[in-house]
């Protein structure tokens, strides 16, 4: 490697795959400073997650995932030896935590004998997970004709090391028997976020550290967060750390039902696309409590349809359905009392098990014909990969309006960014490419869906344009914390530092300044940087640059605001860029970018 490299400019140059972060920074595990924390991915990122955590006695880490974005884009491995991690703690089962153990094990990197330790949930929905990660990074490399970075020998291997755990807690040498002598102890706690999902603890020497994974706290179907014990050191997700409130899970619940009632009235199909694991068993108990309060007409016109791995999934919720340890006492005291163990399932639920099915499920929504109307829900969120994408581009063929619910967060270099860039930016129609194909030999034929083939492309692509108006950004499921609940954890954690992760630089700027000022015993709030190590010891001084109470003070504020505004006028300028490439030159491009950045008041006017 030469040259300066762009994610991690901080680093040396030459920082090549024999780069050693903790010889670099040279700090080191010893009894003054008995723990070090390198983010390997996830630092200043939704995506990725990856955390090295080192002892004087083993290597470990915390989540191993990749980015949601196109491509695969695994942890930054650098400086990692063979069979050189000796166990893995996994948080929850979303493929941003967990899609790179299958690479971590092609790689040589697990010690022979190295668990996989989790709740018994995250093991059976990662599963899940990762199959179907495997059937897509196939597909992917055969289109691009990369070499696949892992394969099913490397899949089953990773489900061969999953040592399930309860909520609880323990020695590390009891389930990592190499490592006895290390007196590593490890805490899981409920963190609300989806099936499963924990934050831990890791203790050592006296010292403490806890990592939130992701924080959860709002749906209904969960239990409420469990309260994590004091730390010296916590690593909080940040992903709503700019948000001060989520819309209300019952008011966007309600807003989806009804705009699902319009689009019955209007005889307009529905797609919701969605996470597979959480927000489609979220959606799926919105209608098992509601549809039958429809009128006579409409509840006989609608076909709610669940697709692709949402229905593996929902399998795996029904086996928890009467384990207060997983799920909410509403959950259970329902299961028990109707005899209904399939709660996530209503009972007019279709699941398609071929393009066949999907196929003859539109043909049957022609208005002309009086079909039955589908409410679709399907994966992906974020319209990249699963069944979704090919549903939004039938439905653009097929017919002259439909209603499409983004309900989630689009990671950039997503379809669904570019849709919702488009939206914010008021445009009157949306344009977008899909790596799709046809539940038949071809799409329908239609003016605005076409096949477009790309310099370099080993496949032909589609170009869709819909009008703006067929989508819409729902808030309020989302399975993350915003700053109250953010808060609220760190001052029961109670540390002297905070290092923010699992974040974008907005959110992260915004909570720093959130947490400096409300959290009393925090001294440093930090934004963890990639393969820099941050020592865990008393009074620690992270490398990485420090957010402080006196850095908010006085005219901070309105740079603060504007900072925000130029990131996200950035993002979304970003992909509009880049599709305007195959329309205009660049000094129409340059002069675009430029007015809009006067207009944000980044730039002066000439």
């Amino acid at each position: 490697m030469t040259g300066v490299d762009p994610d991690t400019p901080w680093l040396p140059a030459d920082a090549d795959q024999d780069f050693d972060p903790l010889e670099h920074a040279g700090v080191h595990p010893s009894p003054d400073t008995p723990m070090v924390v390198t983010p390997r991915g996830g630092d200043r990122e939704v995506g990725r997650s990856c955390y090295q955590v080192d002892t004087e006695h083993g290597t470990y880490l915390v989540d191993c995932g990749l980015n949601q974005g196109e491509g695969d884009d695994y942890p930054d491995f650098r400086g990692l030896g063979p069979e050189s991690v000796d166990a893995v703690f996994l948080t929850h089962a979303h493929i941003d935590h967990c899609g790179g153990l299958p690479v971590l094990e092609a790689r040589g990197y697990l010690d022979d004998d190295a668990p996989i330790i989790a709740t018994r949930p995250t093991i059976d929905l990662a599963t899940t997970l990762l199959e179907d990660s495997l059937k897509i990074h196939r597909r992917e490399t055969n289109r691009s004709g990369d070499q696949q970075q892992f394969t099913e020998q490397d899949v089953t291997a990773v489900f061969d090391r999953f040592e399930p755990v309860d909520y609880g807690g323990g020695r590390v040498g009891a389930v990592v028997e190499d490592l006895e002598r290390d007196p590593l102890v490890y805490q899981l706690g409920n963190a609300a976020h989806l099936l499963g999902s924990a934050w831990l603890m890791l203790q050592t020497e006296g010292y403490r550290v806890v990592f939130s994974g992701d924080l959860g706290g709002r749906a209904s179907h969960l239990p409420d967060i469990t309260p994590p014990p004091q730390a010296d050191v916590l690593f909080l997700e940040s992903t709503y750390g700019g948000t001060h409130s989520h819309t209300s899970f019952s008011d966007a619940q309600t807003t989806i039902y009804n705009a699902v009632e319009r689009a019955l009235n209007n005889r307009e199909p529905v797609l919701i696309p969605t996470f597979a694991v959480g927000r489609a068993q979220t959606l799926q108990l919105l209608f098992a409590d509601r549809l039958h309060t429809l009128p006579g007409d409409l509840s006989e016109r609608v076909r709610l349809v669940v697709d692709g791995m949402a229905q593996e999934a929902t399998d795996h919720y029904h086996e928890y359905v009467t384990d207060t340890d997983y799920m909410a006492e509403s959950v259970v005291n329902r299961a028990h009392e109707s005899g209904d163990k399939t709660p996530f399932s209503p009972p007019q639920v279709e699941f398609p098990e071929s393009d066949a099915d999907r196929r003859a499920i539109l043909e049957d929504a022609d208005p002309a014909a009086g079909g039955k109307i589908p409410v679709i829900v399907a994966p992906s969120g974020m319209l990249t990969g699963g069944n979704s994408p090919r549903y939004l581009v039938e439905l653009a063929a097929r017919f002259h309006s439909a209603t499409i619910l983004l309900t989630g967060y689009q990671a950039l270099q997503t379809t669904g960014r570019t849709i919702q860039n488009q939206l914010d930016a008021g445009a009157e129609e949306v344009q977008f490419t899909a790596d799709a194909k046809p539940f038949g030999t071809d799409w329908p034929a239609a003016n605005n869906v076409t096949w477009i083939t790309a310099d370099g492309a080993a496949e032909p692509a589609t170009r869709v344009t819909i009008p703006s108006d067929w989508v819409s950004m729902v808030g309020g499921l989302s399975g993350h914390a915003a700053q109250p609940g953010l808060l609220e954890f760190a001052r029961t954690v109670d540390p002297e530092t905070i290092a923010l992760i699992h974040g974008p630089d907005y959110a992260q700027e915004h909570l720093g300044d959130h947490l400096a000022k409300n959290v009393e015993s925090v001294a440093n709030v930090t934004r963890s940087r990639r393969l820099t190590p941050i020592p865990i010891e008393r009074e620690a001084e992270p490398e990485t640059a420090a957010l402080s109470p006196e850095m908010f003070e006085g005219k901070h504020e309105s740079a603060h605001d504007q900072l925000e505004n130029v990131f996200e006028l950035l993002a979304a300028l970003n992909e509009e860029v880049a599709d305007a490439r195959t329309t205009r030159s660049e000094a129409e491009i340059r002069a675009i970018v430029r007015d809009e950045l006067k207009k944000a008041g980044v730039l002066e006017s000439e």
